[in-house]
């Protein structure tokens, strides 16, 4: 079984606020390799704050920017504290802990809702993917989803799902998609957290043009062979001009 980790980075409905991506993105786990991965991060949590024996939200935007209890650090400590963390998920083994991410670009929205459901159904159906790919190796596992709890989305995710299961997605159906999914609070859970993480630094690579976080986890996308594209990473957008990014910028003569 994998658990499939999601949080969002940017706001579905913030086109108005000089936003022009959003993103939703996280991590799928193998089940035996939770708790080491959360245990990793509780190490990298006591190397910062020896005094406070409780975990703390590791919240990328509040690490980056030094907000809530992460103010105590440096710029210099808050950097280190997210090298830490790329560096624990760039360093994990296939298949124990698998990327997936889609950014959608404002030249693709039409409406409110699309946004959300655009990016959730392109994760979702990947994340089946990968699954399927894994049975046709005779290594057959279910995903269950996990989603960051937000009251303005959750009720939307819960729609989406059961409309995907009876009408499947426009890429096929989400049979390896176990269950309805299940919204946790990121605070309860190391690895939402780093769903968090995760979704931020494609965030950041598209809204902003920095790489920095992205460059360390990008060959932890999953991808169907070390020499291929990245299949767990993806880039909606509408434009006259091909897009370079690394997701489609090696599609650049059909378009994205």
């Amino acid at each position: 079984m994998y658990v499939i980790y999601l949080d969002e980075s940017g706001d579905p409905n913030g086109w108005n606020n000089n936003q022009d991506h959003f993103v939703l993105g996280g991590i799928a786990v193998h089940e035996g390799h939770i708790w080491h991965l959360g245990n990793i991060l509780d190490d990298i949590q006591a190397e910062f704050f020896l005094d406070i024996p409780v975990p703390l939200k590791f919240h990328a935007v509040d690490i980056h920017n030094g907000r809530e209890r992460f103010r105590s650090l440096t710029e210099i400590e808050r950097q280190r504290m997210l090298d830490a963390i790329y560096d624990a998920v760039s360093q994990t083994c296939y298949p124990n802990a698998v990327l997936f991410a889609t950014a959608m670009h404002i030249s693709s929205v039409r409406n409110s809702d699309q946004a959300l459901r655009d990016t959730f159904e392109d994760v979702v159906q990947r994340v089946n993917t990968f699954l399927v790919r894994l049975h046709n190796q005779s290594n057959p596992q279910k995903g269950l989803l996990i989603i960051d709890r937000s009251q303005s989305t959750e009720a939307r995710y819960r729609t989406l799902i059961s409309d995907f299961r009876i009408h499947g997605t426009r890429y096929g159906y989400i049979g390896n998609i176990v269950d309805i999914p299940y919204f946790s609070q990121s605070s309860e859970t190391r690895l939402l957290q780093l769903a968090d993480l995760i979704a931020y630094a494609v965030f950041r690579y598209y809204e902003r043009g920095d790489d920095q976080f992205l460059t360390r986890i990008m060959p932890r996308f999953d991808r169907r062979n070390p020499n291929h594209p990245p299949d767990g990473l993806k880039h909606i957008i509408r434009t006259s001009e091909a897009c370079r990014c690394v997701a489609c910028g090696w599609l650049a003569s059909l378009g994205c």
